[in-house]
């Protein structure tokens, strides 16, 4: 690995001075259950030769780390046009879980999301075009997934029939399956740092699409601060993964599952400021 980073391990020893800062998410209950102290970094070059400390060998869902590969995927294998019929790429402050009003402002929005699922035949056709672009190993969490569709408020089904009223999609509940299930991809550090790679290289078709909507739009309502303070394009999910792409050289993947009020995670965001000073 080309650039020089700084020793991770002594990295996470600070970064775990950080986690009592946050909280863990209460509305997913298996979620609400995890180790509030876990955390783990993996750091892979164009190469995949790998920089890793931490808890690497624990698996999380994905959840909204999936978005911008539902994105990337669908680029590639539909188009453009097909892809803006549902979704712009548009910055947003609303938060994640919206209802809209019109067309989803952006595919980092879960509205945005749903709409882009909904292109979907299957989540499988996602889940191995990632494990085999990028070496990863992929697998839905069926009692995460369980956990995901037990929740009594289920804003998402809302934002699904919304999307069906607005004319956007026609199978609300065949679009939140297929979303509820991509969320539920399942891997560890090492994992999200390898189908990181498949958007380092910024000349590969899409992916500056993909990034400059990540950059705009991939932390919440704090994205465009987090993009002047840090300026790499990101997305955090509320599993607690967080995933950093610097354009060309190296994908960082973190993973501690406390949350601030927004719903990023505390720790891999203290990661990514310590990092960027390296780089």
């Amino acid at each position: 690995m080309t650039i020089s980073l700084p020793n991770l391990e002594d990295l996470l020893s600070l970064a775990r001075l950080e986690v009592s800062n946050g909280k863990l998410p209460s509305y997913i209950p298996l979620l609400s259950q995890v180790n509030p102290q876990s955390l783990a970094i993996a750091i892979s070059d164009l190469d995949q030769e790998l920089l890793t400390a931490g808890d690497i060998h624990l698996t999380f869902p994905l959840m909204s780390a999936v978005k911008p590969f539902l994105f990337l995927y669908l680029l590639e294998v539909l188009g453009e046009e097909r892809v803006f019929e549902r979704v712009d790429r548009q910055a947003s402050l609303l938060p994640f879980n919206t209802i809209p009003d019109t067309k989803p402002a952006n595919p980092m929005l879960n509205c945005g999301a749903i709409a882009l699922a909904s292109l979907l035949d299957s989540s499988q056709s996602l889940q191995d075009w990632l494990n085999q672009r990028s070496g990863a190993n992929l697998s839905i969490d069926q009692h995460m997934l369980i956990s995901v569709r037990s929740v009594n408020n289920r804003r998402n089904l809302a934002i699904a029939y919304q999307l069906q009223k607005l004319g956007i999609i026609n199978n609300p509940e065949q679009a939140l399956a297929t979303y509820e299930e991509i969320c539920c991809l399942s891997c560890n550090v090492i994992d999200l740092a390898k189908i990181g790679t498949l958007l380092i290289r910024a000349e590969v078709p899409n992916v500056n699409k993909v990034l400059e909507v990540m950059t705009a739009c991939g932390m919440y309502e704090t994205s465009i601060a987090f993009a002047q303070e840090i300026g790499l394009s990101s997305k955090s999910s509320v599993s607690g993964a967080l995933l950093s792409i610097v354009p060309n050289q190296i994908a960082i993947a973190c993973y501690s599952p406390a949350l601030d009020s927004v719903g990023n995670s505390v720790a891999g965001m203290f990661l990514l400021k310590q990092i960027k000073d390296y780089l």
